[in-house]
């Protein structure tokens, strides 16, 4: 995957590592701990540091098996807005010196490899049983800061995360002859909603989750209505 990925107002930069105290580490951090951008996030806020290190190794990208074959994908990108010069003023902004682009954090786009832990989804929501040897499942994960909200952030970085995925190197995806990436959304989410429709991901379907209460949206849920979407990165 591109290191970088870029589009009129954002710079996005892939997360390979981010070890305690790096930049990539407070990144994610501020992220966790903004209580507006996980309130539809089923771990909740990071009350520490420790928080935020099992989601950083929940994001970052595994090393190889014991029998040698590749951990599952994940891909992890920041996202930052570009910013006029010498307007920053966030202690966590890209500058590495004057010359170079000034940029601000604003959230995180992240797909992770469908596994054990994941919700597990009809085929009608998906795709067909019959193609799953041949079909890479990916779950699609996106955050951004509350004050980010409503500037178009959000679709601008998903479309460019999809672009880079479909024209990366087939070889970049082993043995998968498709790459399939699904989204589940809560239907008490409707801004979310917007953006899949805005990005023009299909919707497959709702599917009625019950289960052990979680804080969602602000409130305890043990049932919600989960809005299923789904497209082909590569087919």
């Amino acid at each position: 995957m591109d290191h970088t990925l870029s589009t009129p107002r954002l710079k996005l930069t892939l997360i390979t590592k981010a070890d305690p105290g790096s930049q990539e580490f407070e990144w994610i951090h501020k992220l966790r701990t903004d209580e507006k951008a996980v309130a539809w996030s089923i771990f909740g806020i990071s009350k520490s540091h420790s928080d935020t290190q099992k989601i950083v190794d929940s994001l970052l990208p595994e090393g190889p098996q014991e029998d040698g074959k590749p951990g599952s994908y994940r891909i992890a990108y920041a996202v930052h807005k570009i910013l006029p010069p010498s307007h920053s003023s966030d202690p966590t902004s890209t500058l590495a010196n004057a010359s170079e682009e000034q940029t601000e954090l604003v959230g995180k786009v992240n797909l992770k490899q469908v596994g054990e832990g994941n919700l597990v989804l009809p085929e009608s929501l998906t795709f067909p049983a019959s193609a799953a040897a041949s079909t890479l499942s990916l779950e699609l994960g996106y955050m951004f800061l509350h004050t980010a909200w409503g500037q178009g952030y959000a679709a601008e970085a998903l479309k460019a995360v999809f672009d880079a995925c479909k024209r990366v190197e087939k070889t970049f995806w082993g043995d998968w002859e498709k790459v399939h990436v699904r989204a589940i959304v809560n239907g008490g989410n409707p801004a979310s909603l917007r953006v899949l429709q805005k990005v023009g991901v299909k919707e497959t379907g709702i599917f009625e989750w019950r289960g052990e209460p979680i804080f969602l949206g602000g409130k305890w849920e043990s049932e919600s209505r989960l809005h299923i979407f789904g497209l082909y990165l590569v087919e």
